[in-house]
């Protein structure tokens, strides 16, 4: 019966190391097969592309922000001009009211 099953685990061992070194070749064999297929492979290494499309587009944009940039230089003049104005009636103000604080402080007037 010992007899028996030794052959058993010999004939296991056997069938065990048959079938790793046929999944190594299998495995390897697979992988040839993927490096064959990317060498087959042609790739385009100079492939032009056409930007006429996007250069118009940029062309048009760079249009709409110089009118947009001139639109806006103009409003920064109006807003410019105005502060020159407030900052000259603030002054004028300023001056009016040091006047009126003059008149007041003047004891003699007082009575008047």
């Amino acid at each position: 019966m010992q007899g028996t099953i030794s052959k058993l685990q010999t004939i296991g061992m056997l069938i065990a190391l048959v079938s790793a070194i046929g999944g190594g070749f299998y495995t390897w064999g697979t992988f040839n097969q993927r490096i064959d297929a990317l060498e087959k492979k042609k790739y385009v290494v100079n492939q032009k592309v056409d930007l006429s499309e996007i250069r118009k587009e940029i062309k048009e944009l760079d249009n709409d922000v110089t009118v947009q940039l001139k639109f806006l230089q103009e409003q920064i003049q109006k807003a410019n001009v105005e502060i020159n104005i407030n900052k000259a009636t603030l002054e004028y103000l300023a001056a009016k009211i040091d006047e009126v604080k003059l008149e007041n402080d003047n004891p003699l007037l007082k009575g008047l």
